[in-house]
């Protein structure tokens, strides 16, 4: 019976990687969730580039009816790229009564109801 128990082996050292294993996925996992935040920060802070459209319609809200002949200008400029081509028709009407209020030394102010023709039709851009 003693001759069968000196055939045990000694211990043997077995290499346990699971620490590594543990690493490298939290590792790969950091670098996923700093990949997604940074494409999330990117996609939440990106700006609309400005058209001259956009633009032109933040000048138009601001607008200010002053000297008549340089409103009048300044409206038939900006008015021009604030509208697409479906508003063209009624632009061209409007700039049409603007018309008498250009070219001249001297001009009459602008009298209410071509204020509020501008003004309307500002508020329509505005909406869409």
């Amino acid at each position: 019976m003693m001759e069968e128990l000196r055939d045990i082996k000694g211990l043997v050292e077995v290499t346990d990687y699971s620490l590594y294993y543990l690493l490298g996925i939290v590792g790969v996992a950091v670098i996923i969730l700093i990949v997604l935040g940074i494409l999330l920060y990117k996609y939440l802070t990106k700006k609309d580039p400005l058209t001259q459209k956009k633009v032109a319609m933040e000048l138009l809200e601001k607008f200010e009816f002053g000297d008549a002949k340089q409103s009048v200008y300044e409206f038939s400029y900006l008015a021009q790229y604030a509208v697409n081509e479906a508003q063209r028709r009624e632009l061209e009407q409007l700039l049409a009564e603007l018309e008498p209020y250009k070219f001249k030394k001297e001009v009459p102010e602008l009298d209410d109801a071509l204020k509020a023709k501008m003004q309307n039709f500002i508020e329509e851009q505005r909406r869409g």
